[in-house]
């Protein structure tokens, strides 16, 4: 398909060429025609890597499992308080056979025994709050796989968000690279050059193919890496990385610290699932207590017997009982059952309290970073600049001989790690953004969207 497109532009191109009349109107046409097919072919918005990452996600579609597992679990935890019915029934046929005393005759006698059948309707009156407590459990597990797969979105949002602006600083890294190999290599040829008729001396010479060599092997390297990169996102979003344009993150943020910190109490998704792991817990704690309270049964009997005699026809019964039973003793096993939930009930509120304090020193870390983050990037903007003005400098200055060729390379690797510090602090700015809307559990896209 892009090949036939890129015949037809050629075809159109060319007979454009042919007509001098409308060449002005027609070069427009073809330059709408180009873009939009760069445009409409090539282009992979953040918002539509992230789509991809959670449409293609195997993780997530076990989460999805998962969550119908639990909910499945609740419906059945939500049907032990209903009465279970069961309906019975049986008919026999007996045969005898045998031989008479007065005749010697072998004889055989079929008859029919009386049929049955009943319809039985037993309910649980009560069993010491546990069916309560095994409902109150199932809820909040239903509520901690929802969480759970809500998490577990979040987190591939955020891997995404940094696969796809690593990109963006590894393809500038990577041109900016290649722009100094190619400046590094014109001073070595021209140094070279300059040696032969004897305006650089030997030393310039091996300085510049020092700088030259190290050059290539950075351009090299970081075409290895860049490619590992490009790796990495096509395995974690399930699609090519195609001219990805850089796009700032302008969507919901906390405006303040005290915003934020109350965002992540409220919303932090670890410690929401360590709440719910935690009301788990207390359920099991009320389970096992259940076991201490007697069980009341309630069951009613209608049945009706087929006596197939001439006296009578059907017998009717029907017949409500009711039944308690009480543990006395179980050798200690339900005092054991409520101390070790009692023991993991304690575990997971220790471990909800961790979870707090170590996700809320991890927000503080990451707000100061997001704090200072635009007057690092503002600074790395001016280091650039001045960088490149440096670098123009010192070419001109080495052209009238008031710099060595030494100067001039120097000042080029300068201008390239200020090029390079810039590309990082744009992406980290960025991923900094999105880590301090995960921490707040409001990384999704229509908040990084902005609606």
């Amino acid at each position: 398909m892009i090949d036939i497109l890129h015949i037809y532009i050629k075809m159109i191109y060319l007979a454009l060429l042919n007509s001098k009349k409308l060449m002005k109107k027609n070069l427009i046409t073809l330059g709408c025609l180009i873009l939009m097919f760069n445009g409409n072919l090539s282009a992979l918005t953040l918002e539509e890597a992230i789509s991809e990452s959670l449409n293609n996600n195997l993780t997530i579609k076990m989460e999805k499992s998962t969550l119908g597992i639990a909910e499945e679990n609740l419906l059945q935890s939500k049907v032990d308080f209903l009465p279970s019915i069961s309906l019975s029934g049986s008919i026999s046929e007996s045969e005898t056979s045998g031989i008479t005393t007065q005749g010697g005759v072998t004889g055989t006698e079929y008859e029919l025994s009386p049929s049955s059948k009943s319809i039985i309707l037993s309910q649980t009156i009560f069993n010491g709050f546990g069916r309560a407590y095994s409902l109150k459990s199932s809820k909040s597990e239903l509520e901690l796989q929802r969480l759970n797969k809500f998490k577990t979105e979040q987190d591939i949002t955020l891997e995404t968000i940094e696969a796809y602006f690593n990109i963006l600083a590894s393809e500038k890294t990577l041109k900016s690279y290649e722009d100094n190999f190619k400046t590094v290599s014109e001073r070595f040829s021209s140094t070279k050059k300059e040696f032969e008729v004897g305006l650089s001396s030997k030393t310039d010479v091996a300085q510049a193919e020092a700088y030259y060599n190290a050059a290539k092997i950075d351009m090299l390297n970081t075409k290895i890496s860049h490619q590992n990169i490009m790796n990495a996102f096509n395995n974690l979003v399930g699609a090519e990385a195609r001219n990805l344009s850089f796009s700032s993150i302008n969507g919901f943020l906390p405006e303040s610290s005290s915003e934020f910190n109350e965002l992540v109490i409220n919303n932090n998704l670890s410690i929401k699932m360590a709440q719910s792991n935690l009301d788990i817990k207390s359920s099991d704690v009320g389970v096992a207590r259940s076991a201490y309270f007697p069980q009341v049964n309630l069951t009613a009997t209608k049945s009706e017997l087929d006596e197939f005699s001439s006296t009578v026809d059907q017998i009717t019964n029907e017949e409500i009982e009711a039944t308690i039973s009480w543990p006395i003793f179980n050798k200690g096993k339900s005092s054991s059952a409520v101390r070790q939930a009692e023991k993991l009930k304690n575990r997971y509120m220790i471990l909800l309290q961790k979870t707090r304090q170590d996700t809320l020193t991890l927000a503080s870390n990451i707000w100061q970073k997001y704090s200072i983050s635009k007057d690092t990037l503002d600074a790395a903007n001016l280091s650039y600049l001045a960088s490149q003005i440096a670098f123009e400098g010192t070419k001109i200055e080495q052209e009238v001989g008031e710099r060595t060729v030494l100067d001039v390379l120097n000042a080029r690797q300068s201008l390239l790690n200020a090029e390079i510090k810039l590309f990082n602090e744009q992406k980290n700015q960025e991923v900094i953004k999105a880590q301090v809307m995960y921490l707040a559990g409001i990384l999704t896209l229509e908040n990084i969207r902005g609606i």
